[in-house]
């Protein structure tokens, strides 16, 4: 049986998947879309030649290769010019879902901050470290993203 930080390959997509898929939703808005995503994460987690110090380094791999697959997926010919976000989505709460449709209007790299510090609940050096960016830059992206969706939530409570 294949291990990885002392988990094997079953408990491991157990754990995150929905951690993953979320993570892929948020980026693609796509379900389908998402599932290839996580699916990939797997293949190549299976391909990892290198252990795992723990299952945190476990963790933020496997959020760090499901970023950077998003990333590749926006690269490819895959891409529609624009997905519909009519899937579903029964496995986020009810209040995710409200919320996320706001966060679906933020720019990518700012979606990605936004759910890694109010979801996965990593500081700011985490998440700079995570997606290879500046601990400021991570900073004043989460800024801008908390105004934008305080101003988009704002001018959706007064219609």
């Amino acid at each position: 049986m294949i291990t990885f930080a002392g988990l094997c390959v079953q408990e491991i997509v157990q754990t995150y998947s929905d951690m993953l898929i979320r993570i892929a939703v948020q980026q693609t808005k796509s379900m389908s879309e998402a599932e290839d995503i996580v699916q990939e994460v797997y293949m190549t987690l299976m391909k990892q030649k290198k252990p795992f110090a723990n299952e945190s380094h476990l963790k933020a791999w496997l959020i760090k290769v499901t970023f950077n697959k998003c990333k590749d997926y926006f690269k490819s010919s895959r891409v529609k010019k624009t997905v519909p976000i009519t899937e579903d989505m029964s496995f986020i709460a009810k209040e995710e879902q409200i919320v996320l449709a706001e966060i679906f209007e933020l720019h990518p790299k700012e979606r990605a901050i936004v759910y890694l510090h109010y979801y996965e609940g990593y500081t700011t050096a985490e998440i700079a470290n995570l997606l290879e960016i500046n601990v400021n830059t991570v900073g004043s992206k989460l800024r801008r993203a908390r105004m934008k969706l305080k101003t988009i939530l704002e001018e959706g409570s007064k219609v």
